[in-house]
């Protein structure tokens, strides 16, 4: 009984051998693996014609060839962290085959835009560029721009928005102007902001809602300049911004006031009938509300008129 046993345990062994290793000789295989993929891949079976390829590979097919289909294979399945570990293999002992793995990076994001892949998307642009930083990816510029301005990273979204702007047809130039400026605001960089949002004005009809939004966003970056130009001492500058907020009549909430701190600086300045002016159009925005910066002009058309 124990030589049965026995001999069942050794044929069991040899099935097993067979079974892992028969796959891996190849020396009585009519086919190799390497052909046997590039058939199934003619007919877009990527996935299978992958497993031949990777097979290929376990049986010594470490040249160059071998690699190169492995790693495009991963790329075409949309496998992203497979394919940049064959590719960065790869590319360590052939750098020539940098343009391919760019190509298929860039396949990859844009199938992941096709099916609002964002992460994807992402992680497939950003192996392309740590090959080629100077890439021009005018397509996927602005869906990168929107992901990064989604996930709180202002300063890479304003990369891939100016990215965009160089390569934009004239009907996105505007949204493109228009995020930019948001961006330069939400940093504090109102000078340069205003600059955006100015040129979205010459680009878009006046009436239009773009128009009006950018309006709103210009005399906002204005009353923001005009306080700190006023605290740092520029009258002038300040005068400009603060009339520039008054030209541009918007934001409505911060007209009175605008007004106001138009009338202290003519008032410094000596300006009286202009300040004057200025304080008599802070009562009529007030109205009836009154409140503290309607009683302020008050005293001071009292001032101008009484010297009091």
């Amino acid at each position: 009984m124990n030589a049965v046993i026995d001999g069942f345990r050794r044929n069991g062994l040899r099935v097993l051998a067979l079974l892992v290793l028969g796959p891996l000789g190849g020396c009585d295989d009519p086919e190799p693996a390497l052909n046997r993929g590039d058939r199934l891949w003619a007919d877009a079976a990527y996935t299978d014609a992958l497993a031949e390829y990777r097979l290929a590979a376990v049986q010594g097919g470490r040249d160059e060839s071998t690699q190169l289909r492995v790693a495009h294979a991963y790329a075409r399945i949309d496998q992203l962290d497979r394919a940049r570990e064959a590719y960065q293999r790869l590319l360590a002992r052939a750098p020539e085959y940098t343009d391919q793995a760019i190509h298929d990076y860039l396949a990859l994001a844009r199938r992941a835009v096709a099916r609002g892949d964002r992460y994807a998307l992402v992680g497939a642009v950003e192996a392309a560029l740590s090959l080629r930083p100077d890439l021009p990816i005018p397509d996927l510029a602005p869906a990168l721009a929107r992901y990064y301005t989604d996930t709180g990273e202002p300063a890479r979204a304003l990369e891939f928005y100016q990215r965009a702007l160089a390569t934009a047809p004239p009907d996105s130039v505007p949204v493109i102007l228009h995020q930019i400026g948001l961006i330069l605001a939400s940093q504090g960089n109102c000078h340069a902001a205003i600059g955006y949002f100015s040129a979205v004005l010459q680009r878009v009809p006046a009436r239009s809602e773009r128009a009006a939004e950018a309006r709103w966003r210009s005399g906002n970056c204005a009353f923001e300049l005009g306080r700190q130009a006023r605290q740092t001492g520029e009258i002038t500058a300040a005068l400009e911004h603060f009339e520039a907020v008054i030209e541009f009549g918007v934001p409505e909430n911060l007209q009175d006031q605008a007004w106001f701190e138009r009338g202290e600086i003519l008032f410094a300045l000596g300006r009286f009938d202009e300040a004057l002016e200025s304080y008599r159009r802070v009562l009529d925005l007030t109205g009836t509300r009154g409140g503290l910066l309607a009683e302020r002009a008050r005293r001071r058309i009292d001032q101008v008129r009484f010297g009091t």
